[in-house]
């Protein structure tokens, strides 16, 4: 595939690559949404999550249609377009469900605080602006103008806008900064205290924060270098996405945030899975494309033979066409 070419038009793709953000409708069928909207709503009926993730319950892979969202091939293409380039690893997979309260501890997600992902993702600084490695995701499963929780974000404004320059290092857990809140409150109190000159700098963050209205099957597409924010979800009401991220197959220093995919590999589950995907889809999770230098005729029966029913017809005949 083409770099230019998928599921995003050049508006789309240019607000992405300027901006930091677009939100996508229609790149998932809607029954689809609705399965894992009934799926999720089965799971969190009685409960939800106190912070970010599932504990295992929705993370890749579930053996449910959440899987088909992970590896959707419009949500594939569409990261390519974004980052230039067909060749990317999935590093991310968690639904998860919020739900209204009253709790704002210092570490609650409830009413979070501006800032970037990139921070628990790598041990390294985003790369220049022009030269993004992560596509991030929220799918949403719920109706925000009913729920609430809507993520907010500050987008950039140009290559002068004083909120994008770097190092980004103005929020809790970088730059020395090890006073760690996720809070909005509590956050902004601890710079006020310690650190007035970011204090004024993040107002200006908040001051232009904008929290879009997300509709079932709604895709937020953003950077790791994005200033955004979870708000809360109104009393009464549970919120459930689907976290997703992926990055450029050669930028080793991106790490996976779920465990490695084939940890729960010998019980048939991800077997399963792995059988029931395209080529291009296998890829996303590590898997040699159908002409990479790994395969020859040998190991792509081997492959085979590992996964029974899994068609290797395709690789075999990028290997006869050589």
């Amino acid at each position: 595939m083409a770099e230019d070419v998928g599921p995003l038009t050049e508006e789309q793709v240019t607000q992405w690559r300027d901006r930091g953000y677009v939100i996508v409708s229609g790149l998932l069928e809607p029954s689809l949404t609705e399965s894992c909207t009934e799926i999720m709503s089965e799971i969190f009926k009685d409960s939800a999550c106190k912070d970010f993730g599932s504990d295992g319950k929705c993370a890749f892979p579930t053996g449910s249609d959440l899987d088909r969202v992970t590896t959707h091939e419009n949500l594939i293409d569409a990261v390519s377009q974004l980052l230039g380039t067909p060749d990317i690893l999935l590093t991310q997979s968690d639904g998860w469900c919020k739900a209204g309260h009253r709790d704002f501890g210092a570490q609650q997600n409830n009413d979070q605080r501006f800032h970037m992902d990139y921070g628990n993702n790598t041990f390294l600084h985003p790369a220049p602006w022009h030269r993004p490695e992560n596509v991030a995701a929220i799918v949403y499963l719920a109706d925000t103008e009913v729920t609430g929780g809507g993520t907010a974000v500050c987008y950039r404004q140009g290559e002068e806008d004083e909120l994008y320059q770097p190092p980004y290092i103005h929020m809790p857990g970088n730059g020395g900064h090890w006073e760690f809140y996720n809070d909005r409150t509590h956050a902004e109190q601890y710079f006020e205290e310690k650190h007035p000159d970011i204090a004024e700098f993040r107002k200006k963050i908040y001051e232009r924060e904008v929290i879009p209205v997300y509709k079932p099957g709604d895709v937020l597409l953003y950077r790791y270098d994005i200033w955004h924010r979870g708000t809360p979800v109104n009393m009464g009401h549970k919120r459930s996405v689907i976290n997703l991220a992926w990055k450029k197959r050669d930028s080793f220093w991106h790490l996976n945030w779920n465990p490695a995919w084939s940890q729960w590999n010998y019980y048939g589950k991800v077997e399963k899975v792995l059988i029931g995907l395209s080529p291009k889809q296998r890829a996303l999770l590590g898997v040699p494309k159908p002409g990479h230098e790994y395969w020859n005729e040998e190991n792509v029966r081997w492959f085979g033979a590992r996964y029974p029913g899994l068609d290797i017809g395709p690789y075999l005949k990028e290997l006869e066409s050589k």
